[in-house]
């Protein structure tokens, strides 16, 4: 297939850790054997950016019979409408359906010109009907590290208890107030631990980052479907989180990890118990992670355009017969 992707989050030189989940996917279809153009819209810099992007999809999908005008998060769906003579299908990520008032009433709004909408967990198809497809993981990628070696390439600590929080503080919905608090309070009961911030990284770099930390931390107030739990399971590094999105599906019956309360005291309580099994064999983080293979979810969506491709064209035959009787 000919797919054209429409997006707002992209990796770029100066944000290499933006919208990683969506590269992901490209580079799969790729490989794969499908052709796919990208249109980085980047709304960051300037609104105005998702009118030229407008232009550009009805320049492109005029100039090329995209088989597929593939757009991620809602704002993104609005340039991707202009497109030609191709079925617009669209996957919601999680801020686009539990963010602002605006934003909220914008993606419901443009869900209805969808020949499909993808979203990432059963938390946001109960908000938007969707199929169901989680992002994937890069198991190649994303796979567990020697510690000392990891932590002497970050030139972090070697003798610390490193609690990974893999997201931007300025951030408010992460919550990184409630992470640094939670580690605090661990030092206040005699942990020797620390909180490390990484973030806007190249997504090569990140495995290294899982391996070296003892816990990844989330504790936002609001989740799609966390595509860095996946990534830190993938590289056997245990996780406490609080109970948002998805994350319930995500860590059931992996031993050693925490679904808690937004709660300092029981945070920083339930990151003194995974410490352990950080330093044990026996975590099977990885293993669990399978079913979130990035050949997997991508299959998935190339089942999903074949769909709206059948019918996109079976009702462009049904035109043509209407209009010829």
């Amino acid at each position: 297939m000919r797919i054209l992707c429409v997006t707002n989050m992209y990796p770029s030189p100066d944000r290499p850790g933006s919208g990683a989940f969506v590269c992901h996917q490209v580079e799969q279809l790729r490989r794969f054997g499908h052709t796919v153009d990208v249109i980085d819209i980047l709304g960051s810099q300037s609104k105005m950016n998702y009118l030229r992007c407008a232009l550009d999809v009805m320049r492109m999908t005029r100039a090329v019979a995209y088989d597929v005008v593939h757009a991620h998060y809602g704002y993104s769906a609005y340039p991707a409408m202009f497109r030609s003579k191709a079925p617009l299908v669209i996957t919601l990520h999680g801020t686009d359906v539990l963010g602002s008032a605006f934003e909220r009433l914008c993606t419901h709004a443009v869900s209805h010109f969808a020949d499909a909408i993808i979203v990432v967990s059963e938390g946001l198809r109960k908000r938007i009907p969707g199929i169901v497809i989680p992002c994937g993981v890069d198991l190649g990628v994303f796979r567990p590290y020697d510690r000392d070696k990891a932590r002497a390439r970050l030139q972090w600590p070697k003798d610390k208890y490193i609690v990974l929080f893999p997201f931007d503080p300025a951030r408010r919905e992460k919550r990184y107030d409630l992470a640094r608090a939670s580690v605090e309070r661990l030092v206040q009961e005699g942990v020797d631990a620390e909180l490390m911030t990484v973030f806007n990284m190249a997504n090569g770099e990140m495995p290294w980052c899982y391996s070296a930390a003892d816990a990844m931390l989330l504790c936002s107030d609001r989740e799609g479907s966390p595509t860095s739990i996946k990534e830190a399971l993938a590289c056997n590094l245990p996780v406490v989180a609080t109970k948002v999105g998805d994350v319930g599906e995500l860590l059931s019956g992996i031993a050693g990890t925490r679904i808690c309360p937004p709660d300092v005291g029981t945070i920083a309580r339930n990151l003194r118990e995974v410490f352990d099994w950080s330093r044990s064999s026996e975590f099977r983080g990885r293993a669990a992670m399978a079913r979130y293979d990035q050949v997997v979810t991508v299959e998935k969506i190339v089942e999903v355009y074949a769909d709206v491709l059948s019918n996109f064209r079976a009702k462009a035959v049904d035109r043509r017969l209407l209009r010829s009787g």
